[in-house]
């Protein structure tokens, strides 16, 4: 088919490639160099890059799906949240309406949410086209959150429980993350897991599981999933009541 055949453009429109990222691939398949000097400079256009035509390949390239994801992940990655959510506003009013209608009631919301990771020595890199933002986002709008992880089952599901309810009680958004982190191990210690890593890798025998492990409860309750960006950062996004809302939710529905 045309699309096969990578001619179908609209297929491009449709899951949302961003034209800055599709610069960057090609740029990579111009000249071999370009991909050095991208990582020495990360912030300059790709207009700076001094082109050779030395450097061009004489046998031709091959259009490659994952390395052009590869180079979008990186490329959305540098953007500002303000960038990304002007473009996924735009292909979303086109292609994906209630999508848009959500994230247009309240732009400073979802650019906090977009926010998260970026602007950093390293980045996140989650996003590679504008048809992914939506369930990269879902975990922060209750009309598209869903639990998608399951606790594993080597853990008591009591101490889940005794874990998210101890935590709601005493989460508070004022916090900074020293202390945050401070009452995930107080909590994890009164359960009987190891507080600090290292203790658990001394004697594993000693302990139920980790902090790591209720770090894990915690993020499954309120994120739906085992990963996730940095659950410090996503509950001061959520908001202490909707927070406080998810753990409640879960703890309630363990028995």
């Amino acid at each position: 088919s045309k699309r096969d055949k990578g001619v179908d453009m609209n297929f491009y429109k449709e899951k949302g490639y961003a034209p800055a990222c599709v610069n960057e691939y090609v740029m990579t398949l111009l000249n071999s160099n370009y991909e050095e000097w991208r990582v020495a400079n990360p912030d300059k256009p790709y207009t700076e890059f001094p082109f050779s035509v030395k450097k061009m390949s004489v046998s031709g390239c091959l259009f490659d799906f994952d390395k052009l994801h590869d180079v979008c992940r990186n490329t959305v990655a540098h953007m500002t949240a303000e960038e990304v959510y002007e473009a996924v506003c735009n292909w979303a009013k086109e292609y994906d309406a209630p999508f848009f209608d959500i994230l247009h009631r309240d732009p400073v919301y979802a650019q906090a949410v977009l926010a998260i990771g970026r602007g950093t020595a390293k980045p996140r890199k989650d996003i590679a086209i504008w048809s992914e933002v939506k369930n990269y986002m879902s975990l922060f709008y209750d009309e598209l959150f869903h639990v998608v992880d399951d606790y594993p089952e080597q853990f008591d599901r009591a101490d889940i429980k005794e874990a998210l309810r101890r935590f709601a009680d005493s989460y508070s958004p004022d916090d900074d993350s020293s202390v945050w982190f401070d009452k995930i191990k107080k909590i994890t210690a009164d359960l009987g897991y190891a507080p600090e890593m290292k203790l658990y890798k001394q004697n594993p025998g000693n302990y139920k599981g980790n902090v790591g492990d209720v770090s894990m409860f915690l993020r499954v309750a309120v994120t739906g999933k085992k990963n996730s960006p940095d659950l410090y950062e996503v509950m001061k996004v959520l908001g202490a009541e909707r927070v406080m809302n998810r753990l409640r939710a879960q703890a309630s529905m363990l028995s």
